[in-house]
């Protein structure tokens, strides 16, 4: 065999082990590659639970926060309803708090369900952009839900002080008569 034919040859094997070499190289990557890509699909799988859980968790709060709310009121105007009725006239002008105070907290609660039933079935179609805005407006309302709150229990203890007056103002009246 001559010198250029075995040198031929020579090359011939390297370049043959070099394409196999490359051939490895390329099956490695792709299952780096692969491998990659799950890991970051799992990772943002996770995030997005993360996120949706937080949601969740923000609309539970802004719940809880109506419905003692709703609680407060609902127990005074019980009480309202057991006073005798010359004590429900002299509180007549105040009773705004349960004909229109009240239903709005309460349909504020059905908002909040129906809100969580909607986000609890988000799938992965929703962007991680659309994720943080709603983050933001759940926080903004969570926000308005504590503030409806003070003023409710502002609104409660307002009510609760009229009464305690038209109380003694009823029982007053009564004193006097024989």
């Amino acid at each position: 065999m001559d010198p250029s034919t075995a040198l031929s040859l020579a090359a011939l094997v390297v370049s043959v082990g070099s394409l196999g070499v490359a051939v490895w190289a390329n099956r490695i990557s792709k299952k780096a590659l692969a491998h990659s890509m799950r890991a970051q699909e799992e990772g943002d799988q996770r995030e997005f639970d993360r996120i949706r859980a937080e949601l969740l968790n923000q609309i539970s709060d802004s719940r809880a926060v109506l419905e003692r709310t709703r609680l407060e009121i609902g127990t005074l105007q019980a009480n309202f309803r057991a006073e005798p009725p010359a004590v429900q006239s002299l509180m007549a002008n105040y009773t705004g708090l349960f004909s229109e105070y009240l239903p709005s907290v309460e349909r504020a609660i059905t908002r909040c369900d129906q809100l969580w039933r909607e986000v609890s079935e988000w799938g992965r179609s929703k962007s991680h952009t659309e994720l943080m805005e709603a983050r933001a407006v759940l926080y903004r309302s969570l926000q308005d839900d504590r503030s409806a709150q003070e003023s409710g229990t502002y609104l409660v203890n307002e009510f609760t002080t009229k009464l305690e007056l038209a109380r003694r103002r009823h029982a007053a009246t009564n004193a006097g008569t024989p």
